[in-house]
């Protein structure tokens, strides 16, 4: 096992006699350019609830802790000496806070007052519920992303090929559902969290460097009896894929796919679904191999015959 990142906290962590309504965690790496007015929009929501704020770096190099230290003295920094991951990462700003409840947010986002205020209120007056979130928007007012029902192999299916996004807006994410409901799992880039509940099921796991650990958690969430609420009246600005390009990306998320697939859903729907991955693949890599011929095209075709070849590779160990 990875040893931890060593750390070095600007401040220790808030004692229960100062604990506030709400903790607020937020992970960087080298988004400077949004996470200042992140945390800008955030200081400026006039949010009712007393709130504190933890940002864990994972070694960025862009100068975001000068700018922290010089413009956010009321936050407390943890800095690690590399990557840790966004779940290591967020573990760890859950660890030094201690508010009844969490706020896991991305650094690429705007927020507002009365959505944290409301997401706030909903967890207090629903014993229920272990998490709440609300919609994403881009950074124009369109709709984004709002939650998800768990995986299946037809969704995978629909996503790996491109047919459900073509078919409808925003999938897997529902589109702009209107009513309060619970649902499968919400994205961490605006999600709050129970500390009671995260006391019982355990904080993110840390196998996931980054993407489908939100869904693993709110999976455990639901085998233990709390639910997750979605609010449609919460809204969070959210840029979106601010940290590496699509092409690593999808090596990430199809990594977080596979580890979901192999920790709650068995062998066999494991299996089917590496083959998918694998076969969708290849195809994709016979169809950029004959986009090359094109100029125009190359450079494009030439990453993503590596990124697909990066999944079938991925496809054939253990995630």
């Amino acid at each position: 096992m990875a040893s931890r990142p060593e750390v070095r906290a600007r401040r220790p962590a808030l004692d229960a006699a100062s604990a506030s309504d709400l903790s607020i965690v937020l992970v960087c790496w080298n988004n400077k350019d949004y996470l200042e007015p992140c945390l800008r929009s955030l200081f400026a929501a006039g949010l009712r609830n007393r709130f504190d704020v933890v940002v864990v770096d994972n070694g960025s190099t862009d100068g975001s802790q000068a700018m922290l230290r010089t413009l956010f003295p009321q936050v407390a920094l943890i800095q690690n000496d590399h990557n840790a991951g966004l779940s290591r990462a967020s573990n760890q700003g859950i660890a030094a806070t201690s508010g009844r409840y969490v706020l896991l947010l991305n650094n690429d986002t705007l927020v507002n007052g009365p959505s944290l205020d409301a997401m706030v209120d909903f967890l207090g007056a629903t014993p229920d519920a272990g998490a709440v979130g609300g919609r994403l928007l881009n950074p124009d007012g369109t709709f984004q992303g709002a939650y998800a029902e768990f995986s299946t192999l037809r969704e995978e299916f629909l996503v790996a090929t491109g047919l459900g996004g073509r078919l409808w807006r925003g999938y897997p994410s529902h589109a702009d559902a209107k009513e309060v409901r619970p649902v499968g799992w919400i994205g961490s880039a605006c999600l709050l969290l129970r500390r009671d509940a995260l006391a019982q099921v355990g904080l993110l796991d840390e196998e996931y460097f980054i993407y489908g650990d939100e869904a693993d958690l709110q999976y455990r969430l639901q085998r233990a009896g709390w639910k997750v609420y979605y609010l449609p009246s919460v809204t969070t600005i959210h840029y979106g894929g601010r940290s590496m390009d699509r092409w690593r990306r999808r090596r990430m998320v199809y990594r977080g796919k596979l580890l979901f697939y192999r920790k709650h859903y068995g062998r066999g729907r494991t299996a089917a679904l590496r083959l998918m991955f694998v076969v969708l693949s290849a195809a994709k890599i016979m169809w950029w191999g004959g986009a090359c011929a094109a100029p125009r095209h190359r450079a494009r075709a030439q990453r993503e015959i590596r990124s697909n070849l990066d999944v079938i590779q991925l496809c054939w160990k253990p995630a």
